[in-house]
């Protein structure tokens, strides 16, 4: 099986390929993916310890992989997701989301800016890793409906992803979390707009000019 839900973000947005991608989780390797994840610079997992199991990212080698965990609470793990609301709505746990990490948004971004070529991932590939990805693209100043473009190709991936992850017969999951929907990015960037753009929140939470111009270099064709 391939790495799941991988792809480089340049595939909606028309910025340099190449330079940017994002994932599930590691599960197995092909040798295309193995050759891919070894040309990387960073890989930057955002999962919690208790979701990540021995031995990931064996075949990883030359890619200097970055644990960079949400923090107490953030975990995917079944229990966790159950307790959320039922009618949890996706867009505005993002939102939510956004607003109690900032600054950790803002230092993952730092170190991905730091890093590039680097893959994002967390377990899925859809929650934490497509806001930190619709972070850089709206900084980048990437049109919305691109970004959501790329947000939603999660969508035909989650199948698969979460058979892997052993999500579908998790008692008690709010629906919303085993869907990718447009709706919910659009939410979220619509909130991101009213704080005046990615790109001024997250200066004002500890990224740094230079990061931004080197993101931009990069990544803009």
């Amino acid at each position: 099986m391939p790495l799941l839900n991988l792809r480089d973000v340049a595939a909606e947005t028309a910025l340099r390929p190449g330079v940017l991608y994002r994932s599930a989780q590691p599960h197995t390797l092909t040798q295309a993916d193995a050759e891919l994840v070894a040309s990387l610079r960073l890989i930057a997992d955002l999962r919690g310890d208790d979701e990540r199991a021995p031995g990931d990212w064996a075949l990883a080698l030359g890619g200097a992989v970055r644990h960079a965990p949400l923090g107490a609470g953030s975990t995917s793990s079944p229990a966790q997701l159950a307790a959320l609301p039922p009618d949890l709505d996706l867009g505005d746990l993002y939102v939510g989301i956004l607003q109690q990490r900032t600054a950790w948004f803002a230092g993952v971004i730092a170190e991905i800016a730091d890093g590039l070529p680097a893959l994002i991932h967390c377990a899925a590939g859809k929650d934490r890793t497509g806001i930190v990805v619709a972070l850089i693209l709206d900084l980048l100043g990437v049109d919305h409906e691109a970004i959501v473009r790329d947000y939603a190709l999660t969508a035909k991936e989650l199948p698969d992803v979460l058979a892997m992850l052993d999500l579908m017969a998790s008692p008690g999951m709010p629906p919303t979390l085993l869907e990718a929907p447009e709706s919910a990015m659009r939410t979220f960037l619509a909130a991101l707009a009213t704080q005046g753009g990615a790109e001024r929140l997250l200066l004002a939470n500890g990224l740094t000019r230079a990061h931004a111009d080197r993101l931009r270099t990069a990544l803009l064709p």
